[in-house]
């Protein structure tokens, strides 16, 4: 673009120039075309005497009248017919002359002077015979000659004058035609003479124009010599062949070369080492063997340059074509920048140092999390067990402070992790169908207790038109708002909380929650104050409450996560008002109904068996034995395969129980080896126990030698009907297939029989350790295992999360072990799933103990 303005500049001078020579050549044709016309005028008006019309006519009317008067004297004397014919022929020639002289051919088109001049050549013709004839015809002629010029004199006056009246007017209009060549020659030479006075006024403009700018280039030209020469930038020119043509101070301090040193010589040779310089011949500068000019992109590039040294150094180049008097040249802005590089490493370095010590922060914190919450868990449970021992008052209400601190200790060890895991950038949302009232109706369950205490009332309600259900992140959700709520309730005393809820908009739907409260009030200075971490405010309800100041900063960072946003709306003194906007989509589901327990009154109590129980889980060892010694059963444990294999051929069992997946010997190993022997219990019925399985695995329990099948965890109905079946109690069945997993929005968080079971007969110890395992499982799975081994994590995880009732986690595990076994991909939401899941199984844990 630069170099089409310079060309369009450069013709101007050239347009300007061509038009002005145009225009005087014009004028200078004009006015030899006036001076052709009026110099013929001038011709045209002076004739020579001879052919003067006037004369001429005037001439022929004298003429006539001495051949006249020669006529009368030859009468008189015949001697003088000579004369007659002299004056005949004189006056023969000047009618001649006047009919075909060019002068009076104009004067034929006027009939007053034509008709005469026709009777006068009559005359004449008539004559001329006789004139040349004897003397004696012409003199006995002469008197008819003489009445026939009598005749004919008047017709030579009258065309005389009437030539010369014609001729008057002729003049004067050849006198008006003059002047009127002369005023426009006039005209012309006005016009002209303006013409030049302009041209010289445009000449001296341009003449000023010229020295103006001839100045002003010499300016400039001073200001780019000085811009070069003082530019810390080393300036470089080449032409079109890339020999160097300018070498600026700069480039000389850069290079360590001369000026003289480098003009001349190839600029890729002089500035870059050897062993860069076909690449650069090829890539970088290959706009100097194109010969064309380099385009935008390729402009701006880093090379490594050389300096007269030896010393390379990474240089920033800035490169483009330019127009001088001697073609084409290319201008390079070069500067080094290793002050520059070397910063941005150390900034790199810094920041990889800093983003390192932030992962082990969040890894830290993340752990430590975890650590510090598996010993509460163990506390707050032991703690729920002595409220069930007798103890005095004192020591109740010593109880009852330590689990209050507890609970607090764990909430603000919760929060901590979830501010790590979201600064970490781990925090994802999830989106399916929740129930809007369940969620708000467990929010309010929840705090009801602290509400309570602080003699609060507290309840939500719609505002407009409700909506049952709606896709979203339940769980962020349900935490962002115990946030608000529990802190509205905390600076609240003997007034009200209450949570509104509202759709809002048509063309983009949201939802808003709105939490009210009639406390203590925020100042307007303090309302941006309250969501930054670790912020709290100086009152004495504050003091009261206590909070490490994060529960309104994760509730930002969650609605943020979500879509949404959050505020807040105060007045000192009057209560506050905070706002939770979100997305919304509206989501139809059937509300769940608690399924139906099928009862078998038929079997109330089955006959006492010994029984082989081979199982390597713990836990599930332990719920077993408990269910069956129950019952009247004798129980032997074996914790793996091998074991049972051993304790069948060394004693007979009327039922052995195997589980499917364990160490050392897998359960359909193990029951092909007890099949395949002669031990004691090589014929006593197998009962397989397996977490999850499919149809075509139950295919194979049947070829191991395996009759029956039960799932666990393991329903004492269930194992009642199953044993009763290998007791012969009952008719004969097939294996029966394991319960199908349920899919996650129809399965429960908690299964809270199975939890009572273990806190009734005082195992919280076990509970809690199981809880530990779990996360430790719960990690694992999410940390990157592959095949067999993500395997095994997730049956084990599953099989714990079946005895103590967490149900909706331990169906996602058996999914995703469904996969697993079908040799599908696991994605990463299943596995963001599963650790979402026992969060929300944690807190539901936690509100149940809390409640009991």
């Amino acid at each position: 673009m630069a170099g089409t303005d310079r060309t369009e500049t450069s013709t101007q001078p050239w347009l300007r120039t061509g038009v002005t020579a145009f225009a005087l050549a014009a004028c200078i044709g004009l006015i030899t075309f006036m001076a052709w016309v009026l110099l013929r005028e001038i011709e045209e008006v002076s004739t020579a005497n001879s052919d003067n019309l006037q004369w001429s006519l005037a001439q022929a009317d004298v003429e006539f009248l001495r051949f006249e008067l020669a006529l009368q004297r030859a009468q008189d004397d015949p001697a003088l017919l000579d004369q007659v014919r002299r004056r005949f022929d004189v006056f023969y020639s000047r009618m001649d002359t006047i009919e075909k002289g060019v002068v009076f051919r104009s004067l034929r088109r006027d009939s007053t002077y034509d008709e005469p001049r026709s009777r006068v050549r009559a005359f004449l013709d008539d004559t001329v015979p006789l004139i040349d004839g004897d003397d004696a015809a012409l003199l006995s002629a002469l008197p008819d000659i003489v009445r026939s010029a009598e005749d004919v004199s008047d017709e030579v006056r009258r065309f005389s004058l009437a030539g010369l009246g014609a001729f008057a007017e002729v003049s004067d209009s050849r006198r008006e035609g003059l002047v009127r060549t002369l005023i426009l020659l006039a005209i012309v030479l006005a016009v002209l003479f303006a013409g030049l006075v302009l041209v010289a006024m445009a000449m001296f403009r341009l003449s000023s124009l010229s020295a103006s700018r001839a100045e002003e280039v010499q300016r400039t030209s001073a200001r780019m010599r000085t811009i070069v020469e003082t530019s810390q930038d080393a300036i470089v020119v080449a032409n079109a062949r890339g020999l160097i043509l300018e070498f600026n101070p700069a480039a000389e301090q850069t290079f360590g070369l001369s000026r003289e040193q480098t003009l001349g010589e190839k600029l890729i040779d002089t500035l870059l080492p050897e062993h860069m310089r076909e690449k650069a011949q090829q890539d970088y500068f290959r706009f100097l063997r194109d010969g064309s000019r380099p385009t935008a992109g390729a402009r701006q590039f880093e090379v490594t340059a050389v300096d007269s040294s030896g010393r390379e150094f990474p240089a920033e180049v800035s490169v483009d074509q330019a127009e001088d008097a001697g073609g084409r040249v290319f201008v390079a802005y070069i500067r080094d920048i290793s002050r520059r590089r070397a910063a941005e490493d150390n900034l790199t370095e810094a920041r990889d140092r800093a983003l390192a010590g932030e992962r082990s922060k969040a890894e830290f914190l993340a752990v430590m999390s975890h650590e510090m919450r598996t010993p509460l868990n163990g506390l707050l449970g032991s703690m729920q067990l002595m409220q069930d021992e007798p103890m005095s008052d004192r020591q109740q209400e010593l109880l009852n402070r330590m689990q209050f601190s507890g609970r607090l200790l764990l909430s603000l060890v919760n929060d901590v992790l979830d501010l790590a895991k979201y600064e970490a950038g781990k925090m994802e949302v999830v989106r399916k169908a929740y129930s809007i009232p369940q969620l708000l109706d467990g929010v309010v369950e929840t705090t009801a207790p602290l509400a309570a205490k602080n003699g609060n009332t507290l309840e939500w309600r719609w505002v407009g038109d409700p909506s049952e259900g709606a896709v979203g992140d339940p769980r962020r959700l349900r935490q962002v708002l115990l946030n608000l709520v529990g802190n509205a309730v905390k600076f609240t005393r003997a007034g009200s909380v209450e949570i509104e809820v509202e759709l809002i908009g048509s063309a983009s739907p949201q939802i808003e929650f709105r939490v009210i409260d009639s406390g203590i009030g925020i100042a307007e200075q303090d309302l941006d104050r309250i969501f930054r971490d670790f912020e709290t405010l100086d009152s004495s309800y504050a003091r009261q409450a206590g909070g490490t100041g994060l529960g309104l900063g994760i509730a930002r960072r969650f609605a943020k996560l979500m879509g949404g946003e959050t505020g807040v709306e105060s007045v000192r003194g009057e209560g506050s008002l905070f706002w939770l906007r979100l997305p919304f989509e509206r989501a139809v589901f059937p509300l769940a109904t608690p399924r139906a327990r099928v009862e078998n009154t038929a079997i109330s109590q089955v006959s006492p068996l010994d029984v082989l129980l081979v199982e390597d889980n713990e836990i599930n060892r332990l719920v077993a034995r408990e269910i069956l010694e129950a019952d009247g059963h004798t129980v032997t444990e074996a914790v793996n395969g091998r074991a049972g294999v051993e304790w069948a051929a060394a004693k007979q069992f009327d039922v052995i129980l195997m589980d499917v997946s364990m160490p050392v010997m897998d359960g359909p190993e193990a029951a092909r080896n007890i099949r395949a022997g002669d031990g004691a219990s090589a014929k006593t019925p197998i009962v397989a126990i397996t977490a999850h399985a499919l149809p075509e695995e139950i295919a194979g329990f049947r070829e191991a030698g395996m009759s029956h099948c039960i799932s666990k965890p393991l329903d004492r109905e269930t194992l009642r009907q199953t044993l009763a079946v290998v007791a012969g109690e009952t008719e004969q069945s097939d294996i029966p297939a394991p319960k199908d997993s349920v899919r996650r929005c129809e399965s429960a968080l908690l299964s809270t029989e199975n939890l009572e079971r273990f806190v009734t007969k005082g195992s919280t110890a076990l509970l809690d350790r199981s809880i530990a395992e779990i996360t430790w499982d719960i990690d694992r799975i999410g940390g990157g295992l592959q095949n067999d081994e993500l395997r095994r994590a997730v049956h084990k995880c599953a099989g714990t999360c079946g005895v103590f009732g967490f149900s909706a986690l331990r169906d996602a595990l058996a999914a995703i072990e469904t996969k697993l076994k079908r040799g599908g991909a696991i994605e990463s939401r299943d596995l963001r799933e599963v650790a979402d899941l026992w969060e929300e199984t944690r807190t539901a844990l936690l509100e149940w103990s809390s409640e009991r």
